[in-house]
């Protein structure tokens, strides 16, 4: 990535998709900006990641991946990794699938589902939406009517008992 594909004023990164050879825009958080805007005043280069020992942009991201895990000693981590980590993240924060869909570059939905895992408490706040949701739909009737209509079913179950 390139400082030209960073747009800081407007929280941007204009990402390039090596599948497609096309780039996209995606949104930055808070976090990530206030991150680019102190990387981008110690710049050195114009890419956005480099190594610090040669001044050159890293071209083997397994390899420098692989060495920052191990530097924090994390195991078991690769970049798809990262990639259901985040759609998990946004599916359980209550981000619409179709957008989860579009941060992640995918064509159809079918592909960001496999990334995005839901957990029980997610489960658990979205029934618990409907708490209320239906009680002034469902009303009761006095006996009187009741009692008509169950009358009422039992002669067409007779009906057809009888009538076969």
């Amino acid at each position: 990535m390139r400082w030209s594909h960073v747009d800081l004023p407007r929280g941007i990164l204009a990402v390039f998709a090596s599948k497609t050879q096309t780039f996209r825009e995606v949104p930055i958080n808070t976090e990530t900006r206030k991150v680019l805007e102190a990387w981008q005043h110690s710049k050195k280069t114009e890419s956005v990641f480099y190594n610090p020992q040669t001044g050159r942009p890293f071209f083997d991201l397994k390899t420098g991946f692989a060495l920052a895990c191990e530097k924090a000693r994390i195991t078991d981590v690769t970049w798809h990794t990262l990639r259901h980590t985040f759609a998990s993240r946004l599916v359980n924060s209550g981000v619409d699938i179709v957008t989860v869909k579009e941060l992640l570059g995918h064509s159809n939905i079918s592909v960001t589902m496999r990334y995005a895992h839901t957990n029980i408490e997610s489960k658990r706040a979205a029934v618990e939406k409907l708490d209320g949701f239906g009680d002034n739909l469902v009303t009761v009737g006095p006996k009187l009517h009741q009692s008509r209509a169950v009358l009422s079913l039992n002669r067409v179950s007779s009906y057809n008992v009888s009538t076969g």
